[in-house]
């Protein structure tokens, strides 16, 4: 896939290389968490260019910006700890082609009302800036997923998949791993698990195994339908996934 750059000058970065900066509580101790990147990152899926920033490949990463991107954990007496998130961005999954991507500001899809939304404002002379006046999108929203009674993760969205369904990691701590990492399920311990947000809210709003529909019969012509279930036990993600033949017209 051909990276979804836009021509342009390196974005500019108000704290510098810091995209965004958390307190996270852990045990009723104050830390601070950083999306960093390694250097002044370039746009992607750019306001120049709407009918790109808001195709299937770049939704969730519309108006964003790509680079080099770590995770900074800073604590009182310990030395700073660091996360690279940029593997986790794979190859055709994701508009950057394998380097980290972050939406920036956040587009007005078409279902604004009243003809307002980007689709008919886009060739506007100040349409970038009106973009970028809308405020940085928050990336770093921190929640107890794996219900082990911290909230001490967050969501990354690391690529799409047809047609703009889009893929999440989990980043954080947790009891079992003090470390900073990507969770994985018991199944597959050693791969990141990636989940639609849909699957995920579920995972977080109760700790009973949570059943999503992922991809339903008449979506993108499946000939099956598949469904996920997730179990949370002591901590540990436990994922499992079955699929149905779809009916036919004939039935």
């Amino acid at each position: 896939m051909a990276l979804l750059f836009v021509r342009g000058s390196p974005a500019a970065e108000p704290g510098g290389l810091v995209r965004e900066q958390k307190l996270v509580v852990v045990d009723a101790s104050k830390e601070t968490w950083m999306l960093e990147w390694q250097a002044a990152p370039l746009p992607m899926c750019g306001a120049e260019d709407v009918s790109t920033a808001l195709s299937c490949s770049c939704s969730g990463f519309a108006y964003g910006e790509a680079g080099q991107l770590i995770l900074v954990r800073l604590r009182r007496g310990v030395s700073r700890e660091v996360l690279d998130l940029t593997p986790f961005f794979k190859g055709e999954a994701s508009p950057g082609g394998g380097i980290a991507v972050l939406q920036r500001w956040r587009p007005v899809p078409a279902t604004a009302h009243d003809e307002d939304d980007d689709w008919h404002h886009g060739s506007d002379f100040n349409f970038t800036k009106r973009v970028q006046a809308r405020g940085t999108v928050e990336v770093m929203r921190i929640g107890d997923y794996n219900h082990d009674g911290r909230a001490s993760e967050f969501l990354l969205q690391v690529g799409t998949q047809p047609c703009g369904r889009q893929v999440m990691v989990l980043v954080g701590i947790s009891r079992l791993n003090s470390r900073l990492h990507v969770f994985a399920s018991a199944e597959a311990p050693t791969v990141p698990l990636e989940m639609g947000p849909r699957v995920w809210d579920a995972v977080r709003a109760s700790a009973r195994p949570a059943r999503v529909v992922e991809w339903p019969c008449g979506e993108q012509e499946n000939e099956v339908e598949s469904t996920i279930t997730v179990a949370v036990r002591r901590g540990i993600f436990h994922v499992r996934r079955d699929t149905r033949a779809c009916p036919t017209e004939s039935q």
